[in-house]
């Protein structure tokens, strides 16, 4: 168990940096992040240091989310104050919303190759591993989603 404490806190905030970029719901990226890690506790082990299943797990989790609630990955809404200046919170938040609006303008899966290469701890084989398609493939979609996600936030800031 000692293990999987330490896998848990190691992984927990880039997972759940990958599920607020998906969903842009607090709560619902929370419960996504504490229902994959016990899937994977509970399948796997104690033991289980493997990060692509994580991910893997928490993809499919949110996927059946999204299926018995019948509905699509929604609009952000705006995310929680976390600092006490002002300023520099409002303006930290409008451009976090910003790019997480933009973000859900991507086509879902340009939201979920960008949001797992986002999180920085996976690598494109892992990631092609966790969405089924070729590294090559991976590399490419990234870049396509970030050029339309540069075209997307240009547009607004003009």
């Amino acid at each position: 168990m000692k293990d999987f404490k330490g896998f848990y806190s190691e992984h927990r905030e880039n997972l759940f940096s990958y599920l607020m970029r998906l969903t842009g719901d607090y709560y619902l990226s929370n419960d996504i992040l504490q229902e994959s890690f016990t899937r994977c506790l509970e399948h796997y082990g104690s033991h289980t240091r493997n990060v692509s299943l994580l991910y893997t797990i928490a993809r499919n989790t949110l996927s059946d989310h999204f299926r018995r609630s019948r509905r699509d990955y929604h609009q952000v809404e705006d995310p929680e104050d976390m600092t006490n200046n002002q300023e520099h919170v409002l303006m930290i938040r409008q451009e976090y919303r910003q790019i997480l609006a933009g973000i859900q303008k991507l086509n879902k899966d340009e939201r979920d190759i960008l949001a797992l290469t986002l999180t920085g701890e996976l690598s494109y084989r892992e990631i092609a591993s966790i969405v089924g398609i070729s590294q090559g493939n991976v590399k490419v979609k990234v870049h396509r989603a970030r050029m339309k996600l540069k075209e997307i936030l240009g547009k607004r800031s003009s």
